[in-house]
């Protein structure tokens, strides 16, 4: 009980914090927003953000599961970093960046749809949303 308390609290707080990155990014504060996310990756993950954006996405899923020992409840939140990093290359013209991030994304979410118990219309969404960004 004590676990699920915990991890409730984090998912709360992960939400306030992706929340924020939202809305800086719509205000076109797009450097504020992606110094946010760098701060989430820090404080809240734990992980360098300049190693989980140097990994390539065929090596991020074993990193992350294996040196990091992250499970999926963390594999989720990065990938919904990734998702919102990528968004917020697009919007402010720096389509390479964007692409770099959501390859990251789409791996995650592919093998969470496949490997995680709970089941999410978001993450279809995400994923067209992700497909279009790598294919321009």
């Amino acid at each position: 009980m004590v676990r699920r308390d915990y991890i409730m609290r984090m998912i709360d707080e992960f939400s306030k914090f992706l929340a924020a990155v939202v809305g800086l990014k719509n205000e076109g504060k797009f450097e504020e927003a992606l110094d946010k996310i760098d701060d989430i990756y820090r404080g809240m993950i734990e992980a360098d953000p300049k190693v989980l954006k140097a990994i390539e996405p065929d090596q991020l899923l074993d990193f992350l599961q294996n040196e990091k020992q992250f499970n999926n409840q963390y594999l989720k939140l990065i990938a919904e970093l990734f998702f919102e990093e990528g968004q917020v290359y697009v919007e402010s013209g720096d389509p390479i960046s964007a692409v770099i991030v959501m390859e990251k994304a789409k791996v995650l979410i592919d093998y969470l749809m496949e490997n995680d118990t709970s089941f999410s219309f978001d993450w279809y969404e995400k994923l067209a949303v992700i497909d279009k960004v790598i294919a321009e």
